[in-house]
């Protein structure tokens, strides 16, 4: 290194160290921001027995932490930068005896994990400056037919949420503001599911599901650029409606399925995002090409398309929380039944889960009634039900609220109150002469839309001609998702294009061979973000072929253990892995066998790399002799030692490879001679110079100096070096004449 470039760099280095140490002690610490935990106990067991009294005496930043119990407390004010965490939604509940429960003028305020029952005007509301507050996994129910959550403001979330209201409570979710997200919320029986409003944008409702609505989600009085994406909207009078002045919103990926009407778009707003829309159930539509996109546009309102309409229900990967939760027995009755909607789930559903109050919860099993085997006191109770998958994911809960009062008058004893045979027309004091109630819902066939509960209608039972008041009787319907299979005979219902739901069309599966009955022969998995099918066709419980459905592309797949090997570029090479415990793919990088040539190869050029570069490392640095100190002898084995080993290790070389070999050792050879010549001129360098420094001490300084001619003598370790270095040549040519014997005889 240069002497001049080597002081600057000290240099620079003092200086940088003076300096970072001069700035460090000017530089203050800043102290950790305090964070304590309030503990409400309504047991006296906590720092505080009153929410509202934890609330007030929590300073910035505090966690206000609330145990279980039931808390009589309303109008509860949060001005502070807190958190407020109950322990367990399903038992840390606020009474708010028809009154709001939180009302937050704070910005970041979060709050999760708790229960609130009995509202009236809001359960929740954030006033206008509360930004960036979030409200997760908490269960509102609206009894007093008010709104559950009520956004004043901007850049909240509200997630993994259940909302249900009471009749036609005003709305699920209200939001005045922007920036705003509703994520994984389950929203049901609501006037309105998601009411977005005054000039609100950029608002997205994502992973939803919104069922048993007036209307699910309203965007109105010029609401712009929202988004809606991911939901199931089922079930609803109206799934959506976009009006006054409200444009660009953007839906798209959403199932609309068994609502009575599906759009009312008003404005200028997208229903797909280029490439894929969403999936209608009264889309009658085809898909000659099996890429799962409808041929022809979805016509909605006001000239308004869902240009790219998806064939097949987008299957959710969460358990959805059953549907339509009845009280069905009377008031009167305190072993009191229930009735529910089945959850929906992609991997299938084991059953469900029911509990009364704070009582245990208990596994009933895959069926959707119970009647309790514990009789409950006159007065307000709440049930719960929720959905568990077969891989035991769990849905959020389903509750009502009902009410015992055996002071009712049930003269008859037949389990209907005097006041309801009045209502529907039978005798309140003949124990025989009762309304007609075909599915025991305690809704009488004469109102009743499905007398059996069988989840298919009595209009559509009707046309299929299956028996309307049979539990057991209904249309075919594989996949148990409420289309039936095939068109009913009268042309008012259209059948299913994915009859088991998988995943896959009819006419997908057609092509590739697979059932159309069969929903375990496909598996739906991401590769990239585009989504795939591993298809067992021949039935064999084995997938057999990997399916791009945009595309139609099919290339093989490979089982590796447990796991898949797939070919995703179809060049016959293994380029991803299917994990088939977790349902993962990752890259795949096949493990190759490097051959006895390309190693030889390896290691001789290690061996020539530390014969020819430190010696050239050594020509450029002065080399001084030194009388007093003899060198050590470094005993090297042979090189060609090395390679003769190697070579005859392996008998079994192929002819390609001793040829390749030779190939190898000939240019070896020719850097072996390059090497002998710049080492002659090193030994001739350096005899050279000790010569002179040898001379030098017997001679005066103006003596002339020994000319390169002259004979002379090297020590004799160096002439042992020199002849082993000049046998290298000989060897090599040995060894490449054996080769050349070897390769004759083959």
């Amino acid at each position: 290194m240069n002497r001049k470039i080597g002081v600057q760099i000290i240099v620079f280095i003092t200086a940088f160290l003076f300096i970072f140490t001069t700035l460090s002690n000017t530089v203050h610490s800043i102290p950790p921001v305090t964070q304590e935990t309030l503990i409400v106990d309504i047991t006296g067991n906590g720092d505080y027995t009153s929410i509202q009294e934890a609330i007030d005496n929590a300073d910035a930043t505090d966690i206000v932490l609330i145990r279980n119990g039931i808390y009589n407390e309303h109008s509860i004010g949060i001005g502070k930068k807190i958190e407020i965490i109950g322990e367990d939604p399903s038992n840390t509940i606020i009474n708010c005896s028809g009154n709001i429960a939180l009302t937050l003028s704070s910005a970041y305020v979060d709050i999760s994990n708790i229960q609130i029952i009995n509202t009236e005007e809001f359960a929740i509301t954030t006033l206008p400056g509360s930004t960036g507050c979030t409200i997760s996994n908490c269960i509102i129910n609206t009894n007093y037919k008010g709104v559950a959550i009520d956004i004043r403001s901007s850049y909240n979330t509200i997630s993994d949420c259940n909302l249900i209201g009471f009749d036609t409570s005003k709305q699920g979710v209200k939001i005045h503001g922007s920036y705003n997200v509703v994520e994984n919320c389950d929203i049901q029986n609501f006037a309105n599911g998601v009411l977005v409003i005054f000039e609100s944008s950029n608002n997205q409702i994502i992973g939803c599901n919104i069922i048993d609505n007036e209307n699910a989600i309203d965007f109105r009085l010029d609401s712009n650029n929202n988004i809606v994406t991911g939901c199931n909207i089922y079930s609803n009078l109206q799934s959506i409606k976009i009006w006054q002045g409200s444009n660009y919103n953007l839906v798209y990926l959403n199932n609309f399925w068994k609502n009575d009407i599906n759009t009312i778009d008003e404005g200028n707003n997208s229903w797909d995002n280029g490439a894929k829309g969403n999936y209608w159930d009264k889309y009658q539509g085809q898909d000659s090409n099996g890429d799962g996109i409808g041929d022809t546009p979805y016509t909605l309102s006001r000239g308004n398309n869902d240009r790219f309409p998806v064939i097949s229900r987008i299957l959710p990967d969460i358990v959805t929380a059953p549907t339509s939760v009845r009280h069905t027995t009377s008031k009167s009755d305190h072993t009191p039944s229930f009735a529910w909607n089945p959850s929906i789930y992609n991997k299938g559903l084991r059953g469900y889960y029911v509990k009364i109050d704070t009582n245990s919860e208990i596994f009933i099993g895959d069926t959707t009634s119970w009647t309790s085997s514990e009789p409950l006191s006159d007065g307000v109770h709440m049930f719960y039900v929720w959905g568990v998958g077969e891989d035991n994911t769990t849905s959020s809960y389903s509750i009502i609220t009902f009410s015992i009062d055996t002071s009712i008058i049930d003269t008859d004893a037949d389990g209907w109150s005097d006041e309801d045979e009045q209502q529907y027309g039978t005798d309140p004091d003949n124990p025989d002469n009762y309304p007609l109630d075909s599915d025991g819902d305690h809704i009488p066939d004469s109102v009743d839309t499905d007398d059996d509960n069988d989840g298919y209608s009595d209009d559509m039972e009707s046309s299929y001609g299956t028996d309307t008041a049979n539990l057991n009787d209904y249309p075919t319907d594989t996949d148990n998702d409420g289309v039936p299979d095939d068109d009913s005979s009268d042309g008012k219902y259209t059948g299913d294009v994915d009859d088991d739901g998988d995943g896959l069309t009819d006419i997908a599966e057609a092509t590739l061979g697979s059932s159309s009955k069969t929903g375990s022969d496909a598996t739906k998995i991401y590769i990239g973000g585009n989504s795939y099918y591993l298809v067992d066709v021949s039935q064999d419980s084995y997938y057999d072929v990997l399916y791009e459905p945009t595309s139609g592309t099919i290339t093989g797949v490979e089982k590796h253990g447990e796991d898949y090997l797939l070919d995703v570029d179809g060049d016959g090479t293994s380029d991803r892995i299917y994990s088939t415990s977790d349902g993962s793919v990752s890259t795949y990088e096949e493990q190759l066998t490097l051959p006895l040539a390309v190693w030889l190869f390896i290691i001789l050029t290690v061996i020539l790399a530390a014969l020819f570069i430190i010696p050239k490392y050594l020509k450029r640095r002065p080399i001084k002799y030194r009388a007093q100190r003899k060198p050590e002898r470094i005993i090297k084995r042979p090189l060609t030692e090395k390679i003769l080993s190697i070579s005859a290790g392996d008998k079994k070389d192929t002819v390609e490879m001793i040829t390749q070999t030779r190939a190898l050792l000939q240019h070896i050879q020719q850097d072996v001679e390059v090497y002998m010549d710049k080492l002659h001129e090193m030994e001739q360098q350096f005899t050279v110079m000790h010569i002179d420094e040898k001379e030098a001490i017997v001679k005066p300084p103006k003596e002339e100096a020994v000319t390169t001619e002259e004979k002379i003598e090297l020590p004799e370790e160096k002439t042992s070096e020199l002849e082993e270095t000049q046998g290298v040549e000989s060897k090599v040519d040995k060894l490449l004449s054996q080769l050349d014997d070897k390769d004759k005889n083959q």
